[in-house]
């Protein structure tokens, strides 16, 4: 008996093993993408290689603005919920910028970044409670703020007459996503234990899908989430701020796509690196490995060259986005933690 392996080391195992599978059959496309059009690989190599360093520094200005309006949106959101002082501000600066690396790498609909945010909240005092209620007020806006840029591109774009198929697609698929968060608020709020008894039997489908042992949901979790709801309905005012920084952290997102499409010349369109940038985040919302990787580079890719640009330019531009608003702000966010973490007492 002593020499068995438990069942929760076993399901780990095979959830491993299923995501090892998932990244190889993704590492092969890409071999073989790449293979097949290595010519046009390199003029993507030869386009990063002379990126334009003025729209570089363009980039990396709107790399430190998605930083900032991260940093304001958890600033806001815990200020709506306890007193937030100026000499907090560094703490939680640090814990939005591991927040946002733990997302990345885990696969958790946004929550693994809690776990930056209550060491972030524990350093400075304030209450445990209160930091997750923040933290999930500011990442149940997240998707809203996105929709508000959403609906403003879509009216300039319709305006333009410039509105594609792979918009439509991608917008109609993010506006279904929020509109199921939108319905579970408004189920915490009023049937606290008709969500409790959802997360149950998805808890249930998962198990069947992944062929897992099913896992009860934490309690605490949607008792956590039932609280955030009822501080969103009871004084919606708190989620204004939140909401707009949310809002400015996707704006900066299209800034990076905008300026990264420009440095290795491509069109200055402001209308074409929204609508790249709305179909790479939806792209990786629902890509299988965590932080869309693989899927957002497809998405983005995808619409710059369905919109005329080269696939060597499509292709560059995509690389600089990435690395700037996704393994940057993961290498950053990384040595954050650890930095927390070996500074943390025994």
């Amino acid at each position: 008996m002593g020499n068995l392996p438990s069942p929760h080391v076993s399901a780990s195992g095979t959830t491993t093993g299923r995501r090892l599978a998932v990244a190889g059959v993704v590492t092969a496309v890409v071999v073989v993408v790449a293979w097949t059009q290595r010519r046009d690989l390199a003029d993507v190599v030869r386009g990063v290689h002379l990126a334009d360093p003025r729209w570089l520094l363009v980039l990396a200005a709107a790399l430190l603005l998605w930083w900032a309006a991260w940093t304001a949106l958890h600033a806001t959101a815990l200020a709506g919920v306890t007193r937030l002082r100026a000499a907090d501000l560094p703490a939680v600066a640090g814990g939005a910028v591991s927040a946002v690396a733990l997302n990345s790498v885990v696969t958790s609909a946004g929550l693994a970044g809690l776990a930056a945010m209550a060491r972030a909240g524990r350093r400075r005092g304030l209450p445990r409670t209160e930091v997750a209620t923040a933290y999930l007020l500011a990442a149940t806006v997240t998707d809203l703020g996105f929709l508000l840029v959403l609906l403003a591109g879509f009216g300039v774009l319709g305006a333009r007459g410039e509105l594609t198929g792979l918009d439509w697609l991608a917008g109609g698929l993010f506006t279904l996503l929020s509109v199921a968060r939108v319905a579970l608020t408004v189920l915490a709020v009023r049937r606290p234990a008709a969500l409790h008894a959802l997360a149950v039997r998805a808890a249930r489908v998962r198990a069947a899908v992944t062929r897992r042992p099913a896992a009860a949901p934490d309690p605490a979790r949607t008792r956590e989430l039932v609280e955030t709801a009822e501080v969103l309905t009871r004084r919606p005012a708190r989620a204004v701020p939140p909401l707009l920084a949310a809002a400015c952290v996707d704006v900066a997102g299209v800034g990076m796509l905008w300026a990264a499409l420009a440095a290795v010349g491509g069109p200055h369109d402001l209308g074409l690196a929204l609508s790249a940038y709305v179909l790479a985040s939806v792209a990786a919302i629902l890509g299988p490995l965590p932080g869309g990787i693989g899927a957002a580079e497809l998405g983005a890719g995808a619409a710059l060259t369905v919109a005329g640009v080269p696939l060597g330019i499509a292709a560059a531009a995509t690389l600089l986005f990435r690395v700037a608003e996704f393994w940057v702000p993961l290498a950053v966010g990384g040595l954050a933690w650890v930095a927390v973490r070996e500074g943390e007492p025994a």
